[in-house]
C-alpha cells in the first residue's frame, strides 16, 4: 500500500498538531509519502510462519539526506526519511494463540543534523505471544 500528501506540523514534529498553535513556532506543511508491503510464506504446515515486510515514511519529500540540517535550511529531524526491512516467523501454537519473533532493521536518512549525521543503531527485536478471544 502506498500512501501520500500533504500534512501540517510543527518544525520538529510531522504529526498534525491537535490544537492551534500560538506564538512564533506557526504550522508547517510537508509533502509526505511513504509504503509498505509484506510478504507471509507457510512453511512446513499453516502452524509456521515466514514474514518479509518493507516499509518507507518519507515526511517530507520536496528535501533529501544532507540539505536537512544545512545552515540555513530550517530543516529538522522532523524531515528525516526512515525505511525498514523486517524478518519475523510466525508458531501458531492454536488457533487462538500464536508467538511471533521479529526483527527490524530501520535505516534512517544521512543528514547534517548531530546525531543523524549516519545511521542511528535502532534495529529492534521483538518476542510477542499473542492471543485471541
Amino acid at each position: 500500500e502506498h500512501i501520500s500528501g500533504t500534512q501540517t506540523g510543527t518544525a520538529g514534529n510531522s504529526e498534525t498538531p491537535s490544537a492551534l498553535l500560538t506564538g512564533p513556532d506557526g504550522f508547517y506543511e510537508r509533502k509526505f509519502n511513504g509504503a509498505y508491503l509484506y510478504l507471509l510464506q507457510n512453511i512446513f504446515s499453516a502452524d509456521h510462519q515466514l514474514l518479509v515486510k518493507y516499509d518507507w515514511y518519507d515526511p517530507n519529500s520536496s528535501v533529501k539526506g544532507t540539505a536537512i540540517g544545512a545552515p540555513g535550511s530550517n530543516f529538522s529531524a522532523a524531515d528525516i526519511k526512515y525505511s525498514t526491512i523486517g524478518l519475523g516467523y510466525i508458531y501458531y501454537i492454536t488457533p487462538n494463540v500464536k508467538w511471533v519473533l521479529y526483527y527490524a532493521m530501520v535505516k534512517n536518512e544521512k543528514t547534517q543534523l548531530a546525531g543523524f549525521t549516519k545511521d542511528v543503531k535502532d534495529n529492534v527485536f521483538t518476542a510477542r505471544l499473542q492471543f485471541r478471544f
